[in-house]
């Protein structure tokens, strides 16, 4: 497999499967929204990019296994878990996305013996693209793109997800916090899309699934960024994200573990 071409196909299937996300989006009668046992929505869109990523995938790379949110693991032709792995979020931000609200993506990753080596996010309403693979760099809408280089803690921009739980779970996160410029949470893949290109220095989630997490660790790698879960290992399998740069990953790390930080050190 050749990566050049790998991501490149990997970023036109993505925009093509925006392109699908779009014929329903703000679109109610398409929708066809239900709801899963865990009580999140899925769309008749999810399922229709999916099946769309899934047969492109098939055709182009047949002994790679694939694995999605809404139709779950394909095996290799073997029946064993190939060496490459697709792993496919259809619609990050699916809540968003039937409420009409822009902030939803399509989610491409791959990953080699479960290391991301490509990582693609279009955010197909916003028209910005986010993609990045092994030692090729990553890029937004084309152009290469840095994680940013603030390193004032009164002008931090933070994006905390479900910030109850992430308080409750690190509770050295709030003093800390009282001193950002700025904590907010526009939810989601977006999130984490602005901290790869430098417009917000950490974004971070105590709660996610494999499929949200799967093309962070490579965008924010080759954007000069470092990413880890809560217990501060560079997984996308253990269900937790952080995403931030250089500069404050370490202060990140300590508190977590729930030490006192009143600044950077």
């Amino acid at each position: 497999m050749e990566l050049t071409k790998t991501f490149t196909f990997a970023q036109k299937i993505a925009r093509e499967a925006g392109d699908i996300a779009m014929d329903y989006f703000r679109q109610p009668q398409r929708l066809c929204t239900t709801y899963k046992q865990d009580h999140s929505p899925v769309t008749a869109a999810d399922q229709h990019i999916e099946r769309f990523l899934r047969e492109h995938i098939q055709k182009a790379f047949p002994d790679h296994g694939i694995l999605g949110e809404e139709l779950g693991e394909s095996l290799s032709p073997g029946g064993q878990q190939a060496d490459y792995v697709w792993i496919l979020d259809p619609i990050d931000g699916t809540r968003s996305f039937a409420h009409g609200i822009p902030v939803f993506g399509v989610q491409v990753a791959l990953v080699y013996r479960q290391q991301p080596i490509l990582g693609v996010i279009h955010l197909p309403a916003l028209q910005e693209q986010v993609a990045a693979a092994e030692g090729l760099g990553c890029f937004w809408n084309g152009e290469k793109a840095r994680v940013s280089e603030t390193a004032s803690l009164e002008r931090l921009l933070v994006h905390v997800h479900e910030r109850d739980l992430a308080r409750e779970r690190a509770a050295a996160l709030e003093p800390w916090l009282q001193q950002v410029e700025h904590e907010r949470n526009w939810g989601d893949c977006y999130s984490f899309v602005l901290a790869a290109t430098g417009r917000v220095e950490l974004a971070m989630d105590p709660r996610m699934q494999v499929w949200d997490s799967a093309p962070l660790p490579i965008l924010m790698k080759e954007a000069g960024g470092v990413f880890f879960d809560w217990q501060g290992q560079d997984s996308i399998w253990t269900g937790s994200v952080v995403c931030t740069t250089p500069i404050w990953a370490s202060n990140v790390r300590s508190l977590l573990k729930n030490e006192k930080i009143l600044g950077k050190t």
